[in-house]
């Protein structure tokens, strides 16, 4: 009989006289299905990035769990490169060029995470890598390095080289060592190692003969762990796991199976072996090998399962993938209240220990629910209407703990005071405890419900005591819940892990963004909001509600935040799901921010499982919302320039104008200075009169020297003007026109035109009229009137006088 088929039988044998002894997993899982989102209840593979998010592949989906809802992204037919020499089942890779691998039977999909949507073609990302021939097979070391089979050899995308494999063996997996030696993985179990820089093979080793590989020759998957590398090799049914040290070059057998070994992973001491009947552990040191055939879920029940993966996430909790049942979720810590039905032995005897206490005490003349005086001197009373303290006797009012404070409800129906002097109260939903600090003061209220192992039931009014060993009792109508505060991690806050925000969720204008959404033509997102650090909106796209996860997966309940965003508030806010309703039951941080001016905005967000602990880097993400158009910096400086030119030719044209306007008052005041002057030389003018050439010859007079008739007319008119109101008053070439009884233009005009001529005609006309009124008024002789008057003989007034009058000067004498 060969070692293959009496383990075998042994194995067949051990589970017929166990028959009915399975072994329970000490851990107790919480379930999730496709009832809560999950795309398929097969979950093949699970991650964990390192913000904390959850990858699970299921069927070929790939979806993301956030700690309280699952999306997810499907491929289609074209997302699908072949692989023709891949023959495992799902494998699942993540590289350091922001993309996840999910390998199937003879198919790859690829991931882009900056959109983590599926790549519409892989080819494409190959010819980026530098490869354009078929490709193979393809595999990720634990550095994030890509390495693509070809019919030229193993090409890696960090060095761009080739290595030659053996020819003839199936390449089924590798990993690399110290990050320069490659290790490559062969169906028969030969592993051999390179060195990476040079492409030279260094040595090769092997588990088991030709005889044992046909056994374990489907298929590989390995794990790199420091110096040690460990191998899962599963055949047509039966698997076997086993453990390379490098430097000492030995392989060592850790476990085999008659069922096939579905994948590993390493937390603390332990190697986690999923496989078709539940998981086996493995200590790294000692090899000891433990099975655990059946799981425990919160109903009590054991679940017996095959698992194909299992995780651990960032807090320490497992995760459990199924083939049939979705993903199974365990806690870092075991749950610290162990409830006990009534009928059991321990029920029985704690029941009878609290069977006197008195359920419908009094409390100052009125009915309540219980009511209990601590160490302190306090007196705490349970009501339907929250938890009431009386720090003194004389206090007349209590002081009040609520829903709003921490409790999961407010009718308390029991209370009791651990070792440490903290308040422990039983309600109608689950268990709370009144933590206090060294200065007993109150720091916070904790609380657990059905999440937490405490039955979903009411308790029993004042059934609640302090059992000489530290351990706390509490009565339920259905159990009895037993505890010791001493060993719960919830109360220290000495966690060995942190929480950090994540943005899960955004909201513009009430509308759900992803990658593709469009607001008035405008893309909100150009990749996937897990890898966007702020936006860039418009002025009219400024409703924004922000939904942030801690991913609290251990305690989601007991989440603290604390928020600023600044540009509208410098100071800290701190909310949790008891104390504001912008937290949910989920520990979701739901952030709005409603009607934001344009400018520049920085959210700030912190997350913790205590409301004093800040110890971690703030999550930032930043707002710009821009101004309209019509003011944003260009337009400011686009009207700015207009303004400028607008001045500049506004000031040109002044300048110009007021140029014209002294030239023209320079003008205007020199026109009417000449008025001036021609007026006083008409009336003061002591030239004598003599005849001019065109008087001797008869001829025309010039028209270029001639006085215009209407330059006469207007004269008469703007002299006496000129001569009795040019002292009162600033004289203007208006106010002339005015007088004169005409428009200014024509006025200055007929001015310009006459203005530099001779007035000889205007003096001969004022001279004649002084002559006129002396032949009326005087008897002096022509002579002396010619003389008197500036002619310069009586022969040129007489012929003068005659040309106007018609007459001669005696006989116009004789008449008058």
């Amino acid at each position: 009989m060969t070692r293959r088929y009496a383990i075998i039988l042994l194995t067949v044998l051990l589970s017929i006289l166990t028959a009915g002894a399975v072994n329970v997993s000490p851990r107790v899982f919480r379930n999730y299905t496709a009832a809560n989102g999950l795309a398929d209840n097969g979950a093949q593979t699970i991650l964990c990035t390192k913000t904390g998010r959850l990858v699970i592949t299921t069927a070929g989906q790939i979806n993301f769990y956030d700690g309280a809802s699952f999306s997810y992204i499907d491929p289609l037919d074209e997302n699908i490169y072949a692989l023709s020499d891949y023959r495992g089942n799902y494998h699942l890779y993540f590289d350091k060029y922001h993309h996840i691998w999910l390998k199937n039977t003879g198919s790859v999909t690829c991931v882009e995470l900056i959109t983590e949507r599926f790549v519409p073609s892989i080819e494409d990302v190959f010819a980026e890598f530098g490869v354009k021939e078929r490709v193979m097979d393809l595999f990720v070391d634990r550095t994030g390095v890509v390495w693509l089979l070809t019919a030229n050899g193993l090409y890696s995308v960090a060095t761009k080289q080739y290595i030659k494999p053996r020819a003839g063996l199936n390449l089924q997996d590798l990993e690399v060592y110290k990050d320069k030696f490659l290790m490559l993985f062969y169906e028969n179990g030969l592993m051999e190692m390179y060195d990476i820089a040079k492409g030279k093979r260094l040595t090769e080793n092997r588990p088991y003969n030709d005889e044992m590989a046909r056994h374990y020759a489907a298929s590989s998957l390995v794990m790199m762990d420091s110096t040690k590398v460990y191998q899962i090799r599963n055949g047509a049914k039966e698997a076997i796991l086993m453990q390379y040290d490098v430097p000492r070059k030995e392989w060592t057998e850790l476990l085999r199976t008659p069922y096939h070994l579905n994948s590993l992973v390493k937390h603390d001491s332990l190697l986690y072996v999923p496989c078709e009947y539940g998981y086996w552990t493995v200590h790294e040191s000692s090899y000891e090998t433990t099975h655990f055939e059946a799981l425990s879920i919160l109903s009590g029940q054991p679940l017996e399962t095959d698992i194909n993966v299992i995780a651990f996430d960032r807090q320490g909790g497992m995760w459990a993938g199924t083939e049939s049942r979705g993903i199974l979720y365990s806690r870092p810590y075991k749950p610290p209240f162990i409830p006990y039905a009534w009928g059991t032995p321990t029920a029985n005897q704690l029941g009878s220990m609290m069977s006197n206490v008195n359920q419908w005490p009094k409390f100052r003349d009125r009915t309540v629910n219980c009511v209990f005086k601590d160490s302190r001197g306090w007196t705490w009373v349970g009501t339907s209407q929250g938890l009431q303290v009386y720090r003194r006797e004389s206090d007349l009012l209590p002081q009040v703990y609520t829903t709003k404070d921490g409790l999961y409800n407010n009718i308390v129906h029991s209370i009791v005071e651990d070792q440490a002097h903290h308040i422990w109260v039983a309600t109608s939903y689950g268990i709370s405890v009144v933590l206090f600090d060294e200065d007993d003061k109150v720091h916070f209220i904790n609380s657990y419900n059905e999440y937490d192992h405490v039955p979903n039931e009411v308790f029993v009014n004042g059934k609640a005591m302090l059992l000489p060993d530290g351990q706390i009792a509490m009565q339920s109508l259905d159990h009895v819940v037993l505890f010791d505060p001493t060993k719960m991690s919830t109360l220290d806050n000495s966690y060995p892990f942190k929480i950090y925000p994540k943005l899960i969720k955004l909201m513009v204008n009430g509308i759900d963004v992803n990658p593709t959404t469009e607001i008035d033509g405008k893309r909100i997102l150009d990749r996937a909001l897990s890898r966007v650090w702020g936006l860039d909106l418009n002025y009219n796209q400024n409703s924004l509600t922000l939904v942030f996860s801690a991913l609290n997966y251990f305690r989601p309940q007991q989440t603290f935040y604390r928020v600023r965003v600044l540009g509208l508030d410098e100071e800290w806010r701190i909310l949790s799901p008891f104390s504001s309703d912008m937290v949910d039951k989920d520990g979701l941080l739901h952030l709005p921010l409603i009607a934001l001016r344009p400018g520049h905005y920085t959210i700030q967000v912190q997350a913790s499982l205590a409301p004093d602990i800040w110890d971690t880097k703030p999550y930032e993400w930043t707002i710009d919302v821009n101004e309209p158009w019509w003011r944003s910096v260009g337009m400011f400086g686009l009207l700015a320039f207009v303004l400028v030119v607008m001045a500049g030719i506004n000031l040109f044209y002044y300048m110009k104008n007021a140029n014209l306007r002294a030239m023209r008052n320079s003008e205007e005041i020199g026109l009417i200075n000449r008025i001036y002057a021609f007026v006083d030389r008409c009336n003061t003018s002591a030239e004598v009169l003599e005849p001019v050439v065109e008087e001797y010859t008869l001829a025309q007079p010039d028209p270029q020297v001639e006085l215009d008739e209407d330059f006469l007319k207007i004269y008469k008119k703007i002299a006496h003007v000129v001569e009795f109101e040019r002292k009162k008053k600033k004289m203007t070439m208006r106010r002339l026109s005015n007088a004169a009884g005409m428009d200014a233009k024509t006025f200055y005009q007929v001015i310009t035109t006459n203005i530099f001529k001779s007035p000889r005609p205007l003096i001969k006309q004022a001279r004649l009229q002084q002559a006129e009124r002396m032949l009326r008024n005087t008897k002096e002789p022509l002579e002396v009137i010619a003389d008197k008057c500036g002619f310069i003989s009586v022969n040129f007034l007489i012929s003068q006088f005659f040309q106007v009058h018609h007459v001669t000067p005696d006989q116009y004498r004789r008449k008058r």
